[in-house]
C-alpha cells in the first residue's frame, strides 16, 4: 500500500445533512485503510462570516472531529470558510495536495435543476478525484468495479487507475463497452479493444470480466447504469465530462446523468492536460497516479473516428 500513498488527505465537504453523514462515513473507511486524515469543510456565505451561523458550524465540526479523533482513532481536522461553494471545495483541496474529495449527493430539487447537480460541478471543475456517494457503505473497500471503455484517451487513463484499485482492494474489475449501433465492423473493432484492455488486466493479474453491450434502444449513460445494477457494482469509474454554461443550464451531460440517476458510488477522474502534467511533476502523488497510455491502446488526440462519438464516456 505504501508504494501508491504518498498523499495522505481525504476532504469531505459537511453541510450537516444525511448525505455528508454518507460521505463521512465512506471517508472514514478510506481513512482507516490508508491511515489518511479527514478534513472536514463547511462552506458558509460571505455575508455570514463573523455571524453565529459560522459560530455554529465551528462548534459543529468540532464536534464530529473529536468523535473521528476519540471513537474511530483518525486524525480528523475541520475548517469553516466562505466563499462559492464549488470553487472553495476544489481550492481547498488544491491546497491540502488531498488524495480526493468524498462528498454526498443530495439530488435535484427546484431550482438547482436549471444549474446542475452539485456533485456534478464539484467533480467537473475539480483537480483531484472525486468520490460521490448517497448512502452508507456496503463494505469496507470496493470489490466490484465497473470501468467503462472506449477508444479515446480517457480511457486509458482509467485502465492504469483501476488496476491500481484493483491491488488495494482486491477487487474484480468489470470491463464495459456498449455500441448503440448493430454494424458488424463497429462490433468487431469493439471487441478487439475490449480484448486487450482484459488482456493487460490479466498481465497485471487483475481480476477481470469483459462485457459488450450493443442495443439501439439505450444510449450510453442509460447502459451504463443497468449494467451497474445487474452485476451489483459497488463503485463506477468514469472520466468528469466537463459543460459549457449553456448546456449546464438547458441540460444534462453523461457524467451528471451518471451522477444523479445511480446508487452505486461513482469515482470521477478529470482529463484536463494540465492537471496530467501536475500530477506528473507530482511524482506520484496520491491514489491517483499521472496517465499512463497501456499498450498504446489510445487514439491521437483530435484522431478519434466519429464513429465512436456516441459510446464514448
Amino acid at each position: 500500500m505504501k508504494d501508491i500513498r504518498a498523499c495522505d488527505a481525504i476532504l469531505v465537504p459537511v453541510d450537516f445533512t444525511d448525505v455528508s453523514d454518507y460521505a463521512l462515513n465512506h471517508a472514514t473507511a478510506l481513512a482507516k485503510i490508508f491511515n489518511y486524515r479527514i478534513y472536514l469543510l463547511h462552506v458558509i456565505g460571505k455575508r455570514q462570516k463573523g455571524t453565529e451561523k459560522e459560530k455554529q458550524a465551528e462548534e459543529s465540526l468540532i464536534r464530529i472531529a473529536s468523535r473521528l479523533n476519540k471513537d474511530q482513532g483518525l486524525k480528523a481536522t475541520h475548517m469553516v470558510m466562505d466563499g462559492n461553494v464549488f470553487d472553495t471545495i476544489n481550492r481547498v483541496a488544491n491546497r491540502l495536495g488531498a488524495s480526493f474529495i468524498v462528498m454526498g449527493v443530495h439530488g435535484k430539487k427546484g431550482i438547482q435543476h436549471l444549474v446542475g447537480s452539485y456533485p456534478y460541478k464539484v467533480a467537473c471543475r475539480a483537480h483531484v478525484p472525486v468520490l460521490v456517494v448517497k448512502d452508507k457503505h456496503r463494505h469496507v473497500g470496493f470489490k466490484n468495479i465497473v470501468v467503462p471503455v472506449d477508444f479515446s484517451r480517457r480511457s486509458a487513463q482509467k485502465i492504469t487507475q483501476a488496476i491500481r484499485f484493483s491491488k488495494v482492494f482486491g477487487a474484480r474489475i468489470r470491463v464495459f463497452g456498449f455500441l448503440s449501433s448493430e454494424n458488424k465492423a463497429k462490433i468487431i473493432n469493439k471487441e478487439a479493444l475490449l480484448k486487450s484492455v482484459n488482456d493487460i488486466f490479466q498481465k497485471n493479474n487483475v481480476p477481470v470480466t469483459t462485457d459488450l453491450i450493443v442495443n439501439p434502444n439505450y444510449d450510453w449513460p442509460e447502459a451504463l447504469l443497468v449494467f451497474g445494477e445487474q452485476v451489483n457494482a459497488d463503485l463506477i469509474m468514469i472520466v468528469a465530462e466537463r459543460g459549457g454554461r449553456i448546456q449546464e443550464i438547458f441540460s444534462t451531460n453523461k457524467t451528471e446523468r451518471i451522477l444523479d440517476n445511480t446508487d452505486v458510488p461513482v469515482l470521477t477522474i478529470v482529463p484536463c492536460a494540465e492537471d496530467l502534467a501536475a500530477e506528473a511533476a507530482s511524482s506520484n502523488k496520491g491514489l491517483i497516479t499521472p496517465f499512463v497510455d497501456p499498450l498504446g491502446l489510445i487514439v491521437k488526440a483530435g484522431k478519434v473516428d466519429n464513429q465512436y462519438n456516441n459510446e464514448s464516456d
